[in-house]
């Protein structure tokens, strides 16, 4: 929270009966609040041209001092070396950056099978927090058809293997070296292979594929891509140049 609240600050003793100005403060100097010194060693951009406006000829700024106990715990965390070696996953960023940013496509599918063969209309959602995609359908008024939540799930898209579905358990999220059998406790110990030696490699739709005009096949049905919003429009702009 707030060490000091916003209010007028006395100088310190002997010039209690005084209160500090604008005229005080400048980089690389003290300032005594209550008896605690402050050191400033920069400001802002604003907080300069405001001071050279006044005539204020403005100190060189400082750097911050080095805090020993994080130089000290770097030095410790530098010197360990993990026992087993972990795969490193790091959403973090890309959820930082991109959470409630959402694309969204206005799609077809052409449904060859159905009784009627009416094309079908959806909405493509890809969220850009992390790489997943949902599709709902829009049904008319007085369609006939039942009403679902989704026409897919929110999930990770595969592209279509070529040689069709891959069978369970071929593709795992986690690749196990070795495995050291039941043990007293918790159970049997294992390696992690943060390499991914032999593991199977799936790739998934991306916003580089989504394209307007584009067929993206999802789970053996051909969706094509109509349009899209103006937020998913000014994104391929900026990004792609598109």
């Amino acid at each position: 929270g707030a060490i000091v609240r916003r209010h007028r600050i006395p100088l310190p003793p002997p010039h209690e009966d005084q209160f500090y100005t604008i005229d005080h403060f400048n980089i690389n100097i003290e300032v005594i609040l209550y008896a605690r010194r402050y050191k400033i060693i920069d400001c802002d951009q604003f907080t300069k041209n405001f001071l050279r406006k006044m005539g204020v000829r403005l100190n060189t700024p400082i750097g911050c001092p080095d805090d020993p106990y994080t130089k000290e715990r770097q030095k410790i965390l530098d010197s360990m070396k993990p026992l087993r070696p972990y795969e490193r996953i790091d959403t973090l960023k890309q959820f930082l950056e991109h959470d409630g940013h959402v694309l969204r496509f206005f799609c077809l599918w052409d449904d060859p099978e159905s009784m009627f063969h009416d094309p079908r209309e959806l909405v493509l959602h890809y969220y850009l927090s992390d790489d997943t995609i949902d599709i709902k359908e829009i049904i008319p008024v007085n369609s006939g058809r039942d009403a679902v939540p989704l026409f897919l799930r929110r999930d990770k898209l595969p592209k279509y293997a070529p040689t069709g579905l891959y069978q369970p358990g071929t593709i795992t999220s986690r690749t196990v070296l070795n495995v050291f059998g039941k043990l007293v406790g918790n159970g049997g110990r294992y390696i992690l292979d943060n390499r991914k030696t032999g593991a199977v490699h799936q790739e998934f739709y991306r916003d580089s594929d989504l394209k307007i005009g584009a067929v993206i096949n999802v789970w053996g049905r051909k969706i094509i891509l109509c349009d899209c919003d103006e937020f998913t429009k000014e994104y391929y702009r900026t990004k792609y140049g598109i």
